[in-house]
């Protein structure tokens, strides 16, 4: 039975509802100046708390609940974990803030690598113990994102010899770790660590799958997360034609490929779950589903040199590709298993009110970044009142996440387990 622990879920939220508040206030910042605010601090700051603050804990908490029997979900161990893991958040956090990233930063992320190896260790080893011999899909998927979690960590880890060796924090080698780190976190992580989730609520329903071709649709995915990082090395030297390629076709055409080989597999287990979810849960599947489609497309567009410039240089095109992940992708799964596992069905009218909100703003925040990232590329510029209008548009997200969080406490009886 999956279970959900509601008050890691609840600092979980609200690491995320401080950084929907940052990006609010990184928004605000274009429409009058804040002398209070080190617009770059904040940056780092926002997406550091981004992954380790709401992806991260979040995906501990579910992982957990999920994965684990009711016994070793109650080991002390991994509250210690979970605790530990949230006072380095909260020290990061206000480390970044007041002084950005630097080498005490640097080794604070180090940090999170032995709490993140404890996690995966103490996941693998009770895993090894509950499933004993049984090949579980979900299973498998799971491992490949603590492969990816892990080795994401190698860009973070490289970053000091780098300063030490080239005297240069933004030179091309401190540029390419830095990204090793944020493709490996969206790219592998992020997506197999939910693809495990999903896989673990269609065996917790019983329906039968073709193994074979989700094993076959596991390494392709594996090898494109590997083999997509290549776009960032083309980026760091735009001469070389020959990283593009492999990245977009290679990398690219393997997911579509992929994605090809179950499609209808994955249309037969989503009318297989339909009985079994909420209606909000399936409409927000669906809409990470549709979201994990146009990132696989958007891989294969950019395999034209100008298009793959135009994605570089054009930061709305960037900012709506790391959003598309980040929040159209995980966060919106994120919420559907919260949604589905920890009871908060529509027992009133207004139940999900939180989540419509949050849909609508991240929706209408993904077009309006790519319309004016279209604008500025054909030569048009800025729309009147563009940031204004995206201004008002992200203050919907934090809105969002407290109505989410007002809705974990008034049924705060739901899905609880031990504290």
């Amino acid at each position: 039975m999956i279970r959900i622990n509601n008050t890691w879920i609840k600092i979980a939220l609200l690491n995320f509802l401080i950084v929907a508040t940052l990006g609010t206030f990184l928004r605000f910042a274009f429409i009058k100046e804040l002398t209070w605010m080190d617009y770059l601090h904040f940056q780092t700051a926002h997406w550091h708390l981004a992954v380790f603050g709401w992806i991260y804990q979040a995906m501990y908490v579910f992982i957990i609940g999920a994965f684990l029997t009711p016994e070793q979900q109650a080991q002390k161990k991994y509250h210690t974990l979970f605790w530990l893991n949230q006072t380095l958040i909260i020290i990061v956090f206000l480390t970044l803030i007041t002084k950005g990233y630097s080498f005490f930063s640097v080794d604070e992320d180090i940090c999170f690598v032995v709490l993140i190896g404890g996690f995966v260790f103490s996941i693998l080893k009770d895993l090894k113990i509950s499933s004993g011999s049984n090949r579980l899909i979900s299973n498998e998927f799971l491992k490949i994102a603590f492969f990816f979690l892990l080795l994401s960590f190698l860009g973070i880890i490289s970053i000091i010899p780098i300063e030490l060796l080239f005297s240069a924090k933004r030179s091309i080698f401190y540029y390419l770790s830095s990204q090793f780190f944020l493709h490996f976190q969206y790219n592998g992580w992020f997506i197999f660590g939910i693809l495990s989730l999903f896989f673990k609520m269609i065996e917790n329903y019983g329906i039968k799958i073709n193994t074979d071709k989700f094993r076959q649709f596991k390494r392709l995915l594996l090898a494109a997360a590997l083999i997509t990082y290549f776009l960032n090395i083309y980026w760091g030297y735009p001469g070389h034609l020959v990283f593009l390629w492999i990245a977009s076709l290679g990398g690219g055409m393997i997911q579509i490929t992929a994605l090809f080989i179950v499609r209808k597999d994955i249309s037969m287990i989503f009318g297989e779950l339909k009985p079994h979810l909420n209606s909000v849960t399936a409409v927000l599947m669906k809409f990470a589903y549709i979201s994990f489609c146009i990132k696989l497309i958007l891989q294969v567009v950019i395999a034209y040199p100008d298009l793959a410039s135009v994605a570089l240089t054009i930061r709305n095109y960037t900012i709506a590709y790391f959003h598309l992940v980040f929040l159209c992708i995980a966060s919106v799964f994120l919420f559907a298993w919260n949604v589905q596992f920890n009871k908060l069905k529509l027992i009133q009218k207004n139940s999900n009110t939180g989540i419509y909100v949050f849909s609508f703003s991240i929706l209408s925040v993904e077009l309006l970044l790519f319309l004016q990232g279209t604008l500025l590329w054909i030569g048009v510029g800025f729309m009147t009142f563009y940031y204004e209008l995206i201004f008002l548009l992200t203050l919907g997200i934090p809105i969002s996440i407290v109505l989410i969080i007002f809705q974990n406490i008034k049924h705060s009886n739901f899905g609880d387990i031990n504290k």
